[in-house]
């Protein structure tokens, strides 16, 4: 059954902040009754060099460089998963700029969710270069999760109070 909610983005790069990212975001998901989208942006980069280290290394292919990602995706997804069923998630690799493309796609969720640190090579004191430019050009609100807060399951029926909203 699909769900009419918005649902939580979630960035995930295959860093221990993502992962921590998509944690929160499944237990946060699963208290609201939202779906979760992660997200696994990439660039392909092996055209930039010319063809010689394509002959050397072919694994710097774009269709090789693109499975590698899908498979971390889909590795990390079940990995945060667990044994859980809910909530609802979906997996997807898309091609292009990550904060390009998170902001989009901010355009129809509840909620950004992504780590403070990710892979990027110009990372922030505090947050991720690609952090900080969502924060900037997204359309929904954005959390991002530091080092040290994990997911706290909840035992069924509890109550939440919302710190954003109440």
């Amino acid at each position: 059954m699909a769900s009419q909610q918005q649902p939580l983005v979630v960035g995930v790069d295959g860093s221990d902040a993502s992962a921590r990212a998509l944690r929160w975001a499944l237990g946060e998901a699963r208290r609201r009754g939202t779906p979760v989208h992660a997200l696994t942006v990439w660039e392909s980069r092996a055209v930039m060099a010319g063809p010689a280290p394509l002959l050397m290394n072919p694994n710097l292919a774009p269709h090789h460089t693109r499975e590698q990602h899908w498979q971390d995706l889909t590795r990390l997804v079940r990995d945060c998963m667990g044994t859980a069923s809910s909530p609802e998630i979906h997996a997807e690799l898309v091609e292009g700029d990550a904060a390009e493309v998170l902001a989009d796609r901010s355009a129809d969720a509840a909620m950004l969710v992504m780590g403070d640190r990710g892979r990027g090579r110009l990372a922030d004191a505090v947050l991720g270069s690609t952090a900080l430019r969502c924060i900037h050009r997204a359309r929904c609100p954005v959390v991002v999760v530091p080092a040290g807060v994990e997911s706290d399951p909840e035992p069924a029926g509890a109550q939440s109070i919302d710190p954003v909203l109440g």
